[in-house]
């Protein structure tokens, strides 16, 4: 900070009286004011920055324990409507009074759990007991068991089919349960039938943190911590504890509440909390679709407070020792007064230097994105993408990696000027590169390559890769639509494809992707065509 220059009239006569005589307590007194304050604001915006940083960490950790955990049952979703449909099934359930109906059909589910993997397969008669079963012929069958108090069966007979999780009050297992009606030709309900299949935690070693997945209750049926599972978060209100009763959905394993107790609750919805004896957390939560669970992540707050309170310790001493200077420098300044004028025109000169750096700085990357960017579409021009080009190609070839050039040319992209003026095609163009852009990858290179046709390189994409692209590029366009004056426009597109071949030049593959291009547009238009030199 520059100091003001000093006259030549005496230092002592234009300082308040008052400075030279106060008591030195004083001193003292202002810096432990000013360390406290700092500290406390050190301490502040610290705990905000790491609790910030944990819930942006969270999210991905979240959306990956989500595909983890649900990926295995997701397999069997079929597999009731399956069943709903067997004609093996069905018989059983129209005749249950047939022994031969009836053991056909626990032979056939059987054979159905051997060649799925699911845990259990049955199915209930219209009244919610257990005519067949695939296991049967076990001293723990589900056979002749009525479960017409699980949810599994009355929304499946309400709404056609539901899906829930739950101890099974016959197997002791936990279990997730997935069911669909089943219904005569004439629309009369048969029954119910019901798959289960194991849902276990999956392994959270580097999650940093516990997971809990709770369903509408708040109960934790999931949990990474052994001695919290099957512990609502709070105390279960009087119809969520009937509700659980009734249903035995937690038969014998349902434990005491979790002593949670709720602090702040952020702007994004997270909310800090202290759970009786283990500590602080930060917990962040999202719902599971299509149920009415939650997957909670419950991350520590040790580390955020043991940063905070360094930061806080760091700034009370910074600032300690920054009055300490200051007095320091005060004193000097009284009997340098010529040299501090100078010393504050060199620092003032040296910001203003620093500011002017900062300046061409911030100019040179905006000449340098501008250089490679297509002002319309935002994609890369050019001039850019054949420098990127010759790298990937150079690449892919030293490594014997596979790569796919795709050109793109909007169909009839006169007439769209012609009948509904440049910004209606200059509004079909920013969509189709923004379209380009959600179909592409991390590592693939999209352009402009001038006019209405674009440009892409998809590195490590062999041709049947590259076709699948272009099939989803070409659907996009179908479907999108393009307001114009009076309705809305459909723009199709030709794609020309090639496959980068050992030893070529990139003039070599782009003239093929362009021959390739003039053959579906030839061909009718609204189509990729594969250069027939390497074809898949």
């Amino acid at each position: 900070m520059s100091l003001p220059a000093l006259s030549a009239v005496p230092v002592h006569s234009r300082l308040p009286a008052w400075m030279g005589k106060a008591p030195l307590v004083l001193v003292p007194a202002f810096v432990l004011l000013a360390a406290t304050l700092a500290a406390l604001g050190a301490y502040s915006l610290t705990w905000e920055r790491q609790v910030a940083r944990l819930e942006r960490a969270a999210i991905p950790r979240l959306e990956r324990f989500a595909i983890q955990l649900f990926a295995p049952p997701r397999r069997y979703t079929y597999l009731p409507h399956l069943l709903a449909n067997d004609r093996t099934l069905r018989n059983a359930l129209a005749q249950p009074h047939k022994p031969g109906l009836v053991h056909d059909a626990n032979l056939h589910l059987a054979r159905m759990r051997a060649s799925t993997g699911a845990t259990e397969l049955y199915v209930l008669d219209s009244g919610g007991t257990a005519i067949a079963a695939s296991n049967w012929r076990d001293p723990i069958s589900f056979v002749g068991v009525n479960y017409a108090y699980r949810p599994y069966y009355s929304r499946a007979v309400a709404e056609g089919g539901a899906h829930f999780y739950a101890m099974g009050t016959t197997s002791h297992r936990p279990g997730f349960f997935l069911s669909q009606q089943v219904k005569a030709a004439d629309g009369a309900l048969l029954g119910v039938a019901v798959v289960k299949a194991d849902l276990t935690m999956p392994e959270v070693h580097d999650y940093g943190g516990e997971v809990l997945v709770t369903d509408a209750g708040g109960v934790a049926f999931l949990s990474s911590r052994e001695d919290w599972q099957y512990r609502p978060l709070a105390a279960l209100s009087a119809r969520a504890g009937a509700s659980v009763a009734r249903t035995r959905q937690y038969d014998g394993v349902l434990r005491a509440p979790l002593d949670v107790h709720t602090g702040r609750t952020l702007d994004s919805g997270a909310t800090i909390v202290d759970i009786g004896g283990h500590g602080s957390y930060l917990m962040v939560r999202r719902p599971v679709p299509e149920t009415d669970w939650h997957v909670n992540l419950l991350l520590p707050l040790d580390e955020v407070k043991g940063t905070a309170l360094g930061a806080a310790l760091l700034a009370a001493a910074a600032i300690a020792l920054a009055a300490l200077s200051l007095l320091y420098l005060w004193q000097f300044r009284l009997r340098q007064a010529e040299r501090e004028r100078s010393r504050a025109a060199l620092e003032e000169a040296h910001a203003a230097l620093a500011r002017q750096h900062e300046t061409l700085t911030a100019l040179s990357e905006e000449l340098r994105v501008q250089s490679s960017t297509d002002s319309l579409t935002g994609l890369f021009n050019r001039r850019y993408f054949m420098d990127s080009l010759e790298r990937l190609l150079d690449t892919a070839q030293r490594h014997g990696e596979p790569l796919a050039l795709m050109l793109v040319d909007a169909d009839h992209f006169k007439r769209v000027n012609d009948e509904h003026g440049h910004p209606a095609g200059d509004e079909v163009l920013r969509r189709l590169g923004a379209m380009l852009l959600e179909e592409t990858r991390d590592g693939d290179v999209a352009a402009r390559y001038g006019g209405e046709e674009f440009i892409v390189a998809l590195p490590r994409t062999d041709a049947p890769a590259a076709l699948a692209v272009a099939g989803r590029m070409l659907a996009r366009m179908r479907a999108m639509r393009v307001p114009v004056d009076g309705g809305t426009l459909t723009v199709t597109v030709s794609i020309g494809l090639a496959a980068a071949r050992p030893g070529e030049a990139v003039a070599e593959i782009i003239r093929r992707a362009d021959a390739a291009l003039y053959e579906a547009k030839r061909g009718g238009r609204d189509q990729a065509v594969f250069d027939a030199a390497t074809a898949p």
